[in-house]
C-alpha cells in the first residue's frame, strides 16, 4: 500500500449497548468489516474483545473523513474490555433492539459514556423489521426520557434495519457531519505526544505492532519514542491508519505503530510518548452515579483510566466538592483532563466517574483550605486554571509542577506565561534553583511577601545598624509563618535584581542600607584579618590571635564572633576562624577531589595529601562542610551534596 497523509477529518466511534442487540451487525453494515474475529466469538454469538474498524468517506477534497469504530462488548461479562474501548473515543454511537427495549446494559453503558462526557453521536434503535409501528414509538419515546439529564441529550436516534441496510446511510451521513464538524485540536503543539495502547500483538516479518489513540501530540514515522511501563526507547517504524501507510498521526486519531519493542513488554493501558511519568496518587473530580454510594477508606476499588485497570484506594478531600485522592496499587501515566470510571470492589457495578486533575501532589496538607481551592482552579483550562489559581495560592504556583501533571509543551508553557503577564496587575515570576520554569506569584500575594521580607530587613538594620545584613537562613527563621526556602531563594533574587535588596557576601540587606563601621569590626580589619590573609589555608588559632596581637582573649573572641555574624569571617571551629575567600578556595578542592573519584567520594587522608594541611584541621574543615550541608560523610568518605555558596555567587 502506498504511503498516504493523514485523513483530515478523523472521528473515533465507540459503540455501546446490551448484549444481542446488532452492535457488531451495524458495523459490519456501515464498514464492511466483521469486528469479531475470535473463534469464541464466532462461536457464542457475542463480542468479546473490543474489535475495531473504519469507514473512509470517498472525497478527495478538503471534505475527506475517517470515521473509526470501536466495537465494545455488550456482555456485563466483559465490561473490562468495553471500558478499555471506550478510553479515548470521540464520540458513541448507542444500540438499543426494538424488540427488547432498553436493558441492564443499555443504562451502564450510557451511565459510563455520561460520566466520560462523550457528548457527541447518535442512537441506532436496531431490529426494527421485528417490531409494530406502536412499539417503535413505545420504545423511541423511553429512549428519549432515558437519554434526557445525561451527555447524549441530544444526540438523535435513527431506525436502522441491518438485515437490508436501511437507515444506514442517514446515519453514516450524519456521523460524517460530526466528524466535520470536530473543531482542530490544539493539543499538536501544546502537549508532548501520547499513544495509548489498547492491544498488542506480532506480526510475520514486520514485529510488535500495537493499537491506539493518540491522545495528544503528533508522532512522525521514525520518531524516538519512550515506552512508559518499561522506560525504554522505542522506534515508530512505521503508522498505518486501516489499510493506509501514514507518514504522521495526529491527537484524536486511532491507528497501529510498528514499534522497536518486545511484545512481552507491553501491557493494555501502557503509554508511548516523550516526558512521561509515572505516578502512584492523583487528585481527581468524581461524580457518583448514585449520590448516596458511600465510598470506604482501605477498600480496594477498580479503577480504568485510558486502556489500564488498576485498584486503588480512596482519601476523601472534599467529599462535598467532590475532590477525591486516588493512591494506586501500581504506577500510571496520566494527565489532567483524563477522564476514568470507578467499579466496586467486586467489579461488578460501576459507581462513578471523573476527571484527573492534578498529579504533583504536596507531601503534607493535601487536604488543606489552601489546597482544595487550588484543586477546584486546577479544573480550568490553561490561563484561566493559573489565573484562579494565583487567586487562592499565598506562595504561586509552580509552573513546572503544572507543566507535567498537563504534559505541556516547553513552547505552549512560555505562550501561557506571556499571556499571564500582560495582565494587570502582573504576577511576579520567581526562579527557582534546579527548575527550567519559575513560580508564578500572584501580584497581591507577591505585593505581600515582599513587604514581610522588607519590613524584617528594616526591623534587623534599625537594631544592627552595624551588621551587613542577615543570611538567607536566618531570614528564613525569622519570617513567621515561614515562606518556604525555593521561593524565599527566588524572592531575594528577583528583588535584588529590581535594586531594592542588595548582598554583601552571603548576607541580603536593604540596597539603602549602609552598615555602620563597628569598633569590633575595625579592630578586625586593623588587627586579625591581615593575620588570618597571612596564615592562608592554616589560620592561626584563638590563642596565636592573642598572642600575635596583644589583644586580650575576650575581646578577640567577642571580635570574631561579632565579624562571624556579620559574614565577614567564618567559624570553622571554637578556635579556628577563616576569611570566605579561604574556605571558597578549600570547597573548591573537595569539589576537585569529588570529581576526580568520579562520584564515589574522597577521605580525610585525600584532603590532607591535596592540601597540605594537617589531618585534625582537615577534620575540622570536612565536619564544617558536613554541619554547612556541602560535603555528607558516607562511613570514610565524603560526597558533595551541592555547590559551595559563594562558588555559586
Amino acid at each position: 500500500m502506498n504511503a498516504v497523509n493523514s485523513p483530515r477529518q478523523f472521528l473515533v466511534i465507540a459503540t455501546a449497548g446490551h448484549v444481542d442487540h446488532g452492535k457488531t451487525s451495524l458495523v459490519k453494515q456501515l464498514t464492511g468489516t466483521d469486528t469479531d474475529t475470535l473463534a469464541e466469538e464466532k462461536a457464542r454469538g457475542l463480542t468479546i474483545n473490543a474489535g475495531f474498524a473504519y469507514r473512509h468517506s470517498n472525497d478527495d477534497t478538503q471534505c475527506a473523513t475517517t470515521l473509526g469504530f470501536v466495537d465494545v462488548p455488550g456482555h456485563s461479562d466483559f465490561i473490562n474490555n468495553m471500558l478499555a474501548g471506550v478510553s479515548a473515543v470521540n464520540a458513541a454511537l448507542l444500540v438499543v433492539a426494538a424488540d427488547d427495549g432498553i436493558m441492564p446494559q443499555t443504562r451502564e453503558h450510557l451511565a459510563i459514556l455520561d460520566l466520560l462526557g462523550i457528548s457527541a453521536g447518535a442512537v441506532a434503535l436496531t431490529k426494527i423489521d421485528q417490531c409494530t409501528q406502536e412499539r417503535l414509538a413505545v420504545v423511541e419515546s423511553e429512549i428519549s426520557a432515558l437519554l434526557a439529564r445525561t451527555s447524549l441529550g441530544t444526540a438523535p436516534l435513527f431506525r436502522i434495519n441491518n438485515i437490508n441496510g436501511a437507515g444506514i446511510a442517514e446515519l453514516a451521513t450524519h456521523l460524517n457531519t460530526l466528524a466535520m464538524q470536530q473543531s482542530v485540536n490544539t493539543d499538536d503543539r501544546n502537549q508532548h505526544p501520547r499513544f495509548s495502547i489498547d492491544r498488542c500483538f506480532t506480526a510475520k516479518g514486520i514485529g510488535t505492532i500495537v493499537t491506539g489513540t493518540l491522545a495528544a501530540g503528533a508522532i512522525n514515522q521514525g520518531e524516538q519514542l519512550v515506552h512508559c511501563g518499561t522506560g525504554e526507547s522505542v522506534r515508530v517504524r512505521g503508522i498505518r491508519i486501516d489499510q493506509s501507510d501514514c507518514q504522521s498521526l495526529h491527537a484524536g486519531q486511532r491507528a497501529a505503530l510498528n514499534i522497536s519493542l518486545g511484545l512481552d513488554e507491553i501491557t493494555r493501558g501502557d503509554c508511548l510518548g516523550v516526558a512521561l511519568r509515572r505516578v502512584m496518587r492523583f487528585d481527581a473530580h468524581l461524580t457518583l452515579i448514585d449520590p448516596a454510594t458511600s465510598l470506604k477508606s482501605g477498600v480496594d476499588y477498580h479503577l480504568h483510566i485510558g486502556a489500564a485497570h488498576r485498584l486503588t484506594r480512596l482519601r476523601k478531600l472534599d467529599e462535598n466538592a467532590g475532590l477525591y485522592q486516588f493512591s494506586l496499587d501500581e504506577p500510571i501515566t496520566c494527565h489532567w483532563g483524563d477522564r476514568f470510571i470507578l467499579r466496586d470492589p467486586a467489579a461488578k457495578i460501576s459507581l462513578g466517574g471523573g476527571t484527573v486533575i492534578d498529579t504533583e501532589l504536596p507531601r503534607r496538607g493535601r487536604a488543606s483550605e489552601e489546597r482544595l481551592a487550588l484543586l477546584e482552579a486546577y479544573r480550568g483550562e490553561g490561563a484561566a486554571a493559573i489565573n484562579a489559581a494565583l487567586a487562592n495560592a499565598s506562595f504561586g504556583i509552580d509552573l513546572e509542577q503544572f507543566a507535567l501533571a498537563r504534559n505541556l509543551t516547553s513552547a505552549s508553557m512560555e505562550t501561557l506565561l506571556e499571556r499571564v503577564r500582560q495582565q494587570s496587575p502582573t504576577p511576579l515570576a520567581v526562579p527557582i534553583e534546579g527548575s527550567r520554569l519559575p513560580r508564578l506569584i500572584g501580584a497581591s500575594a507577591a505585593e505581600a511577601l515582599s513587604k514581610r521580607l522588607t519590613d524584617l530587613l528594616r526591623h534587623f538594620h534599625t537594631e544592627q545598624p552595624s551588621e551587613a545584613g542577615l543570611l538567607e537562613s536566618a531570614i528564613a527563621r525569622a519570617l513567621k509563618p515561614s515562606i518556604p526556602r525555593p521561593v524565599l531563594k527566588g524572592l531575594i533574587t528577583v528583588q535584588t535584581a529590581a535594586g531594592l535588596l542588595r548582598r554583601e557576601g552571603s548576607h541580603v540587606a536593604l540596597a539603602t542600607h549602609r552598615a555602620v563601621v563597628s569598633r569590633e569590626r575595625e579592630e578586625f580589619d586593623a588587627k586579625i584579618a591581615p593575620l588570618l590573609a597571612r596564615g592562608g589555608i592554616t589560620p592561626p588559632r584563638t590563642r596565636e590571635i592573642v598572642d600575635a596581637t596583644g589583644v586580650p582573649l575576650r575581646a578577640v573572641e567577642r571580635i570574631l564572633q561579632h565579624c562571624a555574624r556579620a559574614g565577614v569571617v567564618v567559624k570553622v571551629a571554637d578556635n579556628r576562624f577563616y576569611l570566605p575567600a579561604i574556605l571558597a578556595e578549600l570547597a573548591e578542592t573537595a569539589n576537585q577531589l569529588m570529581a576526580a573519584s568520579n562520584g564515589a567520594g574522597f577521605s580525610v587522608i585525600e584532603f590532607r595529601d591535596k592540601t597540605g594541611i594537617g589531618r585534625n584541621l582537615c577534620i575540622e574543615i570536612l565536619e564544617h562542610f558536613d554541619g554547612c550541608g556541602y560535603t555528607l560523610r558516607k562511613e570514610n568518605v565524603r560526597v558533595i551534596r551541592k555547590p559551595w555558596p559563594q562558588m555559586t555567587a
